[in-house]
């Protein structure tokens, strides 16, 4: 049986050092960032703190995403809790790499990342608030995420206001 940070196509793991050139360069990619929440070009040493700083701990767990078949690490995911017991998180997830963009890795990224958090971490709800990405949406459908809100104007971006969208996941509801 694999494990829970063991998909189809990618395994999940902690995060290195070696990690941040690759971190260094998806955070500078105008299209990587696009949906994120990041919006200023991160210096070398922002990147190496986020990776030192991402230690797994009760309120944090951050992984780096290996291609399975490669061994190339080709984004990262966080799961973020700000109160444990509320037994929820938020998702954050970017594939860097833009060769496995609408490969399906993204979604057994996502999988994988919710089977931790629920068998791990004791989470019961798992959700992700994100400007409207049509192709995060499908992602997220196809992990078992359900539409929970619309914050119309949430995000201003690249000149314009986007609406936030909120998709979760219960306990059990992981396809």
């Amino acid at each position: 049986m694999k494990s829970a940070l063991e998909g189809e196509l990618v395994r999940l793991r902690a995060r290195e050092a070696e990690d941040e050139p690759f971190a260094h360069r998806w955070a500078n990619d105008a299209e990587v960032i696009r949906w994120l929440g990041a919006r200023y070009p991160a210096a070398r040493a922002l990147s190496a703190e986020r990776i030192r700083d991402a230690a797994p701990r009760r309120e944090l767990c951050v992984f780096s995403i290996d291609d399975i078949a490669t061994q190339h690490t080709i984004g990262w995911l966080g799961l973020h809790g700000e109160a444990v017991e509320h037994r929820s998180a938020s998702l954050g997830i970017a594939l860097g790499e833009k060769a496995y963009w609408n490969g399906g890795y993204g979604t057994d990224a996502m999988r994988g990342a919710c089977r931790f958090g629920f068998a791990m971490m004791n989470l019961n709800r798992i959700l992700d608030v994100y400007p409207e990405n049509e192709g995060a949406i499908r992602c997220y459908e196809k992990a078992g995420f359900v539409l929970e809100a619309r914050m119309r104007d949430g995000m201003f971006k690249h000149g314009s206001y986007h609406d936030l969208i909120q998709m979760s996941l219960l306990t059990g509801e992981l396809k």
